[in-house]
């Protein structure tokens, strides 16, 4: 099971990779700031998974991120409420 923070740190590993596009770290860092965000936990989720799931979509995004970025949405889904 993962927390917040966990998944806060993998999301900052992949923004901190050289090969990360700066739309690819902007995208992380408005992820990251919902994450951070005072509100229910369950929205939070939400619009965190959401987020990468459009992320993960992107064309843009070379397939080790995507697949990075959907490990990620897998482990938001074990954070508990």
């Amino acid at each position: 099971m993962a927390t917040i923070s966990e998944i806060i740190d993998l999301l900052m590993e992949i923004s901190d990779d050289s090969n990360s596009t700066k739309n690819l770290k902007l995208k992380i860092s408005h992820i990251v700031s919902i994450l951070k965000a005072d509100s229910d936990i369950s929205l939070k989720k939400n619009k965190a998974s959401h987020e990468l799931d459009e992320l993960a979509a992107n064309n843009d995004v070379d397939s080790y991120t995507r697949t990075q970025l959907l490990g990620i949405v897998g482990a938001l889904e074990t954070v508990e409420e």
